[in-house]
């Protein structure tokens, strides 16, 4: 029951709750409530606590938990397991590792959907071999994997690049929907708050019995300061907390993150992309934009005409031709 009291807590952060609301709402004893609270004290949430008013929870780094993040979730694929650490190498390597698992014996999907969590990654990875910084409880860190080769999307050749344009879009969608914000993206995988990065996806494959697995790795800035960047990146990056300047419910927007994945791959499965693509290319900022791409060590200019969710950007080049790049192709705006 303890998380229960915890969740709602945060669910009134920073507002009193009466001792007689929560026995209302949780039915427990006013002695079981003051020592789940001692508990969740010494855990290192800090709570008020008034003899007029009751309790409440203050500031906004309190920790995600498995519990805390599958109670109420009720999605069908992502998100059926979740593994919540304090400190990890990387989630998308504790994906794998369970990935892994099933390497003896037939592909297993026992794992498809699991979620990974960490309030801090050792060697967080981003794209094109950068890392991915963050200090601790300062952001959403998660991986997902997906292993069910039944459905089109992950069944197909182009599934990571369908997948880096549907997390993008998932992240963006869970942070409108919870800070009542509009990011926008920027192709194949930054999400952007007033022209600086917010979030960022990065997929990654393997082979495992002949079927090709997936892991989905997120990151969303939400409580650093200026400060907490590194400072090559102070100028390009930004948090919720910087853009909202209140509380941020790092649980709430995790949960809606890991809703709206569970909703587009349910309506992509059958390999009917269509209101992804529209809904995906709607906020991207690259499109009728001109672009200098970089692929395979060649440097291409041109205008974007649109995304082909399963094959990539789409350029008419200045020198003519019509030309399409997938999403490990680096690119850089041209004023």
């Amino acid at each position: 029951m303890e998380h229960s009291l915890l969740k709602l807590l945060i669910a009134n952060q920073n507002n009193w709750l009466a001792l007689d609301a929560i026995k209302a709402s949780l039915s427990l004893s006013p002695q079981k409530i003051v020592d789940q609270i001692d508990s969740l004290t010494r855990k290192g949430y800090t709570i008020e606590s008034s003899p007029t008013y009751g309790f409440r929870l203050t500031g906004d780094t309190f920790k995600l938990t498995s519990e805390l993040i599958e109670e109420g979730l009720a999605t069908r694929r992502v998100g059926r397991s979740v593994l919540a650490y304090q400190t990890t190498d990387s989630t998308n390597d504790v994906a794998w590792h369970y990935a892994l698992e099933s390497a003896p014996g037939p592909i297993s999907s026992n794992y498809d959907g699991l979620v990974i969590v960490a309030e801090q990654q050792r060697s967080g990875r981003g794209r094109l071999g950068r890392q991915w910084v963050a200090p601790q409880g300062s952001s959403v860190l998660c991986s997902v994997l997906l292993m069910n080769t039944t459905d089109a999307l992950t069944r197909s050749s182009a599934g990571g690049q369908a997948l880096t344009l549907l997390a993008g879009l998932s992240v963006a969608e869970a942070i409108e929907t919870v800070f009542h914000i509009k990011p926008r993206i920027k192709w194949p995988n930054d999400v952007i708050v007033n022209g600086k990065k917010i979030a960022g996806v990065m997929v990654e494959s393997r082979k495992i019995k002949q079927n090709t697995a997936y892991v989905i790795g997120m990151g969303i800035n939400c409580l650093q300061t200026a400060e907490d960047f590194p400072p090559e990146c102070r100028g390009n990056a930004i948090s919720l907390r910087q853009i909202i300047g209140t509380p941020v419910n790092r649980l709430e927007l995790t949960q809606v993150l890991l809703r709206r994945m569970d909703d587009w791959l349910a309506e992509t499965s059958t390999g009917q992309p269509h209101g992804l693509h529209d809904a995906w290319a709607a906020r991207c900022d690259n499109i009728n934009c001109r672009l200098s791409v970089v692929s395979n060590g060649q440097t291409f200019t041109g205008r974007v005409v649109d995304v082909n969710v399963e094959e990539g950007l789409i350029m008419q080049l200045d020198n003519g031709p019509i030309k399409v790049f997938n999403s490990t192709t680096t690119t850089v705006k041209i004023p």
